[in-house]
């Protein structure tokens, strides 16, 4: 196997991390990030447009130590890391003249299932272009015979899709599951997945509550048959295939913290937010090694560690 993922766990490989330059960071706000917690809401309708360091200089400079740390830490273990290419002034500004879409979470504009690299269809207009950031990626695993396919974009009113995002998409196997919320993907984005991976796969919507940004916000696969999850955020519940495994519920607040949302190295091996303690505890007591990494500023802005990064290469097999 020379690229490709199938599930969740399966000892990572290759991976893209994501970069935060402090400079470049421009704050944005749009009708459809109605997950924001009222503060960050508040800051961003405010302040949308203008540079984070001018702002806020501190939480500009914690996202580019933290998804630096973390990058670090990776290839310590092993791991081949590539990070997105910076991208220059008119690429930054393209679509996106009044906010600064994000470099730093690479999971969501592309999506790697099986020999299949996507790029991906994103809601949020200031966002549309990271898959640009990402093409030097994607070009030397094409060079190793992935599939490269593209989800249309969907409308510029951020209404009708597709829309699919690499935080909506979780992988069990030949069970691929979508969040749905009204923020990120829809059902035509699932449906054009669908298509794309053949009736082998069965790709299953899981509808969550409109203030969820994406499926990896409420739920974690951490090994075959453990998984964390928020059930206040889920609106049917888990899929049925999931109902029978150990499950850690984590509360609104927790999973509002990320608690849900960690960089699984290998199975029974996870990187965290060091701020989520309880949830670290709970794992351990399963025989899961936990790396505790503080993780806060990219957290506020609405992402940790599994939305700053991409697998490109995890070795695991399907059944």
């Amino acid at each position: 196997m020379l690229f490709g993922a199938h599930h969740e766990w399966g000892k990572l490989r290759e991976a893209v991390i994501g970069i935060s330059p402090a400079e470049d960071f421009v704050v944005f706000h749009e009708q459809s990030v109605r997950w924001m917690p009222p503060d960050v809401d508040d800051f961003c309708r405010a302040n949308a447009g203008r540079r984070l360091i001018d702002i806020d200089p501190d939480w500009a400079l914690r996202c580019q130590r933290q998804v630096d740390a973390l990058a670090e830490l990776v290839a310590r273990e092993g791991v081949t890391v590539h990070r997105p290419q910076r991208l220059s002034g008119a690429e930054r500004t393209f679509l996106a003249p009044n906010g600064e879409g994000l470099q730093l979470f690479p999971r969501d504009a592309m999506i790697v299932v099986g020999e299949h690299t996507i790029d991906a269809s994103l809601r949020l207009i200031c966002r549309q272009r990271e898959r640009y950031g990402l093409r030097s990626s994607i070009q030397k695993i094409v060079q190793r015979g992935a599939r490269w396919s593209t989800v249309p974009l969907g409308s510029p009113n951020c209404v009708d899709g597709p829309f699919l995002e690499g935080g909506d998409t979780l992988l069990n196997g030949y069970e691929v599951y979508v969040g749905i919320s009204g923020c990120a993907s829809d059902l035509a984005g699932a449906d054009w997945l669908q298509a794309l991976l053949g009736a082998k796969y069965r790709v299953i919507p899981v509808a969550m509550k409109s203030s969820v940004l994406h499926l990896d916000c409420a739920m974690a696969l951490i090994k075959p048959g453990l998984l964390v999850y928020c059930p206040q955020k889920l609106i049917d519940g888990l899929p049925t295939s999931l109902r029978s495994w150990d499950k850690i519920e984590v509360s609104i607040d927790e999973a509002n913290l990320l608690a849900t949302n960690g960089l699984v190295l290998e199975e029974g091996r996870v990187v965290m937010d060091a701020d989520n303690k309880r949830v670290i505890g709970e794992l351990r007591t399963r025989d899961i090694d936990v790396i505790p990494l503080p993780f806060d500023g990219p957290i506020k802005v609405g992402g940790s560690m599994r939305c700053a990064h991409h697998p490109l290469l995890r070795e695991s097999t399907l059944s």
